[in-house]
């Protein structure tokens, strides 16, 4: 009943953009990301998070270095406080031109019960965005909602649905404007490599709102992730 419960607001969270904004056009392209992170105890109570994400289009490529320290409040409940940058390149005739990038602070509250073989993640984070061609800090928050579920005939092999919606809470001059600002909804499947460490495939559905553009921008994602977990 519990995991049919976590299944319902992922659910409602995925119908989230559509209550949010009228409909616009939208642009459509085809986008890779990768995310190779690790995760685990200091001395306890204390804890690490290190990320790094590269992403890849036809127009640019990115890479999101990530790092956090936590705090274990209880076996399934932390708090964590990080950093990260973005760095930006753009193809330009064929070579990539580096382009100034975004840093930014985060500060996050991580939940991850286990509702009976249902493995459920709660991830509710809160952002200061320094953005280049501006001096305002753009604020964002965003839920993250994901469960992991073990198939019967091989314990290796998991199914994988998460969505997380993100919202802007001030508007930024030559920035963001408070409102909606993107939906990403995944589905995949996982395979334990390893007692600290998993493959997840899966297709990323990712619908942003560009508010000071004619259309919006709907990205389908091939997504892999190799996460090490030592928590």
């Amino acid at each position: 009943m519990r995991s049919q419960t976590l299944i319902v607001l992922i659910g409602l969270l995925l119908l989230v953009p559509v209550r949010a904004v009228q409909a616009r056009p939208v642009s459509s392209e085809a986008q890779f990301w990768y995310v190779l992170s690790a995760q685990g105890p200091i001395a306890e109570p204390f804890l690490y998070y290190l990320e790094a994400q590269p992403r890849v289009s036809k127009q640019d490529g990115r890479v999101i270095f990530r790092s956090a320290g936590g705090v274990r409040a209880l076996h399934d409940l932390s708090f964590w406080l990080g950093y990260a940058w973005i760095p930006l390149w753009a193809w330009e005739e064929g070579n990539p031109s580096l382009r100034q990038g975004e840093s930014r602070l985060f500060q996050q509250g991580l939940y991850t019960p286990k509702l009976g073989e249902l493995k459920a993640t709660v991830r509710a984070r809160f952002e200061q965005r320094f953005l280049p061609g501006t001096t305002d800090v753009s604020l964002r928050t965003r839920l993250l909602l994901r469960g992991a579920y073990p198939m019967a005939f091989e314990s290796r092999l998991s199914l994988i649905v998460w969505d997380e919606v993100f919202f802007h809470l001030n508007t930024v001059e030559g920035g963001p404007r408070t409102g909606f600002d993107m939906n990403r909804a995944f589905v995949g499947a996982g395979w334990k490599l390893g007692k600290h460490s998993a493959l997840e495939v899966g297709y990323l559905n990712v619908y942003t709102r560009r508010p000071t553009k004619e259309t919006d921008q709907l990205i389908h994602t091939l997504s892999v992730a190799t996460p090490f977990n030592f928590m």
